[in-house]
């Protein structure tokens, strides 16, 4: 895309969009259909001293080696039997190497996998808030510069033109990334099922 001579307002937003893009994908990394069941464990509370303590007082929750395996890392080994007893009331398969409780989870339900994929569309919808603020800083930023003088309607106008096309351009790559994410949480026919329902409520 060819940027108007003594036009760095669209360069500017440009450059807010990518940097939008490249958060929000670290941020979707860590976005997985182990976090359904995750948020179950998560939930589990402990009574230590008579006080009740949250899972993340007393350990630290990571995804395992595949999609039905979580790893606990239990802070003191003295907690560990009170987790495994509240584990256990899940129907959670565990065995136990020190400090760290493995649990062996079973596939997630469609409607633990949305609950994920409704976390993901947050992420995204405050992604393309991201792009929308670029765009409306930069074009604000041209139209005081004209109020001041200090360019030309036209050139005002040429930036605003160029940044709506960024920001159409940027919200699709964000739709595709989102896209590609939500099909690798819920696999294929799951995916469809969502397309589908997607579909229905227009």
């Amino acid at each position: 895309m060819v940027v108007a001579k003594n036009e760095q307002y669209s360069v500017q937003a440009e450059t807010l969009m990518k940097a939008a893009i490249e958060d929000y994908l670290e941020l979707i990394k860590e976005i997985q259909a182990s976090n359904a069941n995750m948020k179950l464990i998560k939930a589990i509370k402990i009574t230590v001293n008579g006080k009740p303590r949250r899972l993340v007082d007393v350990g630290d929750l990571k995804s395992g080696e595949s999609e039905n395996q979580l790893i606990l890392l239990v802070f003191n080994t003295d907690h560990v039997d009170l987790l495994l007893d509240q584990i256990a009331e899940l129907q959670f398969e565990t065995s136990v190497d020190g400090q760290f409780i493995k649990i062996n989870v079973p596939d997630p339900s469609y409607k633990q996998l949305m609950e994920v994929v409704d976390d993901l569309n947050r992420k995204k919808g405050s992604c393309v808030g991201r792009l929308t603020k670029a765009k409306s800083e930069a074009t604000t930023r041209a139209r005081t510069a004209v109020e001041n003088e200090f360019i030309e309607q036209a050139v005002a106008s040429r930036a605003t033109k160029v940044c709506d096309e960024f920001l159409s351009q940027y919200t699709e790559k964000v739709n595709e990334i989102t896209n590609e994410k939500i099909l690798e949480i819920l696999g294929e026919d799951y995916f469809n099922k969502y397309k589908t329902e997607e579909l229905d409520e227009f």
